[in-house]
């Protein structure tokens, strides 16, 4: 078992990873919209990271940690988790686990003050991960469609 940044050779396999995670939510992306993203966040290190991890060289799991956001209340960056997912094949196996612990530790190494993260509420399987480690919530999120 591996846990590494991806790289160009993965675009196929996180955006599969992607599809998953928006056949679960019930929204609709096209093929080549994931791609863009991918390739932004390949372009775009020192914005997103994505990390995936492999059992016997197979991409299993992925998550993105998007850093730069800046908090006016500390004068730090924090950074928010996006698109935790491991393929139900692999899943009950603590590979989410692995992957959380790990954003966590390059979350700390990047010196961000904090992490957010969204759930839907009757996701109880993800809610129960980060509060496992730690993660806390006393807020409702909210969205504006814009375009």
């Amino acid at each position: 078992m591996e846990i590494r940044l991806a790289t160009a050779a993965d675009e196929t396999a996180v955006c599969r990873l992607w599809k998953i995670l928006l056949n679960f939510y019930r929204k609709e992306a096209s093929p080549e919209m994931l791609k863009r993203s991918f390739q932004y966040c390949m372009g775009h290190p020192q914005r997103v990271l994505i990390f995936i991890i492999l059992i016997e060289g197979v991409v299993t799991g992925t998550a993105s940690l998007h850093m730069g956001h800046f908090s006016t209340w500390s004068g730090q960056f924090y950074g928010h988790v996006e698109d935790v997912v491991v393929d139900p094949a692999y899943r009950c196996r603590g590979l989410a686990d692995l992957l959380i612990r790990h954003v966590i530790e390059v979350a700390r190494e990047h010196n961000l003050c904090r992490l957010e993260l969204t759930a839907l509420n009757v996701n109880k399987e993800a809610r129960n991960l980060y509060e496992k480690h730690g993660f806390t919530t006393d807020s409702v999120a909210y969205e504006l469609h814009l375009k």
